[in-house]
């Protein structure tokens, strides 16, 4: 039997959403509170003159993470979140070779990479192979756990495949890949999703190679009305379920005394008591900036050893007419791509040619944009924690459209009908992002799996974390298996 307690969740990002309605489903008070006047965190969307767009996650990937997650609170996604599988998945442009494209089909995807390499076609059905491997092993016994216990790590199953997983972990992705493709574009294609990942393809562990097998076997996706769907259908399972919502309302402190959390403070001074009290805020801030210096697990010394993943400039455009060259998702990749990584990474000064992410939903989505005109959502990663402002902002954003039209053929300052941007300075400010990092914490060997930051305070027994800056990482799927582990640990920790 559940004895219901008063929950309060700081945050209302995918995870602390998704928190909320597992927590609510148990039978207990749930209040979310949001300091932005919006629900989703970076999962937003934005509408201004005829045009919709996703402002943040863009790729619908682990469709079973999300079909498992909406099963625990009752949802059918079947019937509540048509899917499209997009095709082609992808396009690719380089500065100076001809576009790729990639349709997830494995038969036609293998073909291309053989005309491109001979040889490459088998490499690739071997590594997607091996990535698959890897990811059922990851679902089955690492994503989906706390590492509260040695026997979390080390068991039987890990055991059987420990030194191959090991092998995997001491090695770079970029080693890995070039031991099956060697032509620079078909490693950059199988090492590009590093990027949404935070970091970098020559300093992650080889074990992301799984990522490859989502692009290649499982395929893209896109679900009906944008990816701000998903926050629409989370937000109104959990008023089903009773959860209470209150955005504006900025948290300036976590009250705790006796090594437990009471109540949270509000910037008008109203305080709400709690029993328990999840924060889905930046880790880095809940810890630094809401406790007191007593309470915190996780000091500013201890972020100083830790790296984030890229900042990034948004850029969200209306435009007249039609663009044929695009697709859904595009990626430009650009010559110098270890160059590239090492001015985000390490000089942390804004590259001059970039690796550019753009999106165009209206190739698969008609409400998007008015008839006769496309909407497109550019990503370019930048340095965390670098000195780049807003003043900054003008001529980066020349540079990077230049260096689209260059790329694409496609002029991106003509023809606008509207346009806007999102900043470093916009992603701290909004966010409270550490470093202003669009990710989080990146996903390098130490910063991942049994050495992700822990999703609760060693300080107070009742305050949790939930998101991408805990286990298990970056991205939606991860924030949605959060979720799921914060609240079994709940679950345990707070049984009658």
């Amino acid at each position: 039997m559940v004895c219901a307690m008063n929950i309060v969740i700081i945050g209302a990002g995918v995870g602390g959403l998704a928190t909320a309605n597992l927590l609510a489903r148990d039978g207990h008070e749930v209040v979310v509170v949001e300091k932005n006047n919006w629900l989703g965190g970076r999962a937003g969307t934005r509408s201004q003159d005829g045009f919709t767009f996703d402002t943040g996650p863009s790729w619908y990937l682990m469709p079973q993470v999300f079909k498992r997650y909406f099963e625990l609170v009752g949802i059918d996604l079947k019937q509540t979140l048509p899917l499209t599988r997009l095709s082609p998945a992808y396009k690719v442009f380089f500065e100076h070779d001809q576009p790729i494209t990639i349709t997830s089909d494995l038969t036609r995807d293998t073909k291309t990479f053989e005309t491109i390499e001979p040889g490459a076609g088998a490499a690739l059905e071997r590594y997607v192979e091996r990535g698959d491997e890897i990811y059922r092993l990851s679902i089955d016994h690492f994503l989906y756990s706390n590492f509260l216990k040695l026997s979390d790590v080390i068991n039987s199953h890990t055991l059987r495949h420990g030194a191959r997983m090991a092998q995997l972990a001491l090695q770079s992705l970029h080693t890995y890949v070039s031991s099956y493709v060697h032509d620079r574009r078909l490693q950059q294609i199988l090492e590009y999703p590093m990027v949404f990942l935070g970091t970098s393809p020559f300093e992650a562990p080889a074990i992301y190679s799984l990522m490859s097998a989502l692009d290649f076997r499982e395929g893209v996706y896109y679900p009906r009305g944008g990816m701000y769907s998903i926050i629409e259908l989370l937000v109104s399972t959990g008023e089903n379920l009773g959860v209470t919502y209150r955005t504006g309302d900025e948290v300036t402190r976590i009250i705790a005394y006796g090594g437990h959390a009471k109540a949270i403070q509000l910037a008008s001074g109203e305080t709400i008591n709690a029993d328990v009290v999840i924060s889905n805020a930046d880790l880095h801030f809940t810890e630094t900036q809401l406790l007191k210096r007593e309470d915190q697990s996780y000091p500013a010394r201890y972020w100083r050893k830790k790296e984030a993943g890229p900042s990034a400039l948004l850029l969200y455009i209306g435009i007249k007419g039609k663009l044929p060259q695009l697709v859904h998702h595009n990626l430009l990749f650009v010559d110098a791509w270890q160059e590239n990584f090492a001015a985000i990474y390490g000089t942390k000064q804004p590259p001059t040619s970039a690796s550019i992410y753009i999106g165009k939903t209206s190739a698969t989505d008609t409400s998007v944009a008015p008839d006769g005109h496309e909407n497109i959502f550019v990503l370019v990663p930048l340095p965390a924690g670098s000195a780049i402002t807003d003043d900054d902002i003008p001529e980066l954003t020349t540079r990077y459209l230049a260096q689209i039209k260059a790329m694409t053929g496609v002029d991106l300052s003509e023809h606008v009908i509207t346009r806007a941007q999102f900043t470093p300075d916009d992603f701290y400010k909004t966010y409270n992002a550490w470093q202003s990092s669009m990710l989080g914490q990146s996903h390098r060997l130490t910063q991942s799996a049994f050495f992700r930051t822990k999703n609760k305070s060693r300080q107070l027994s009742n305050l949790y974390y939930v998101g991408a800056n805990t286990v298990p990482g970056i991205g939606l799927p991860m924030c949605l298996i959060s979720a799921e582990l914060v609240t079994e640990r709940i679950r345990q920790e707070h049984a009658s």
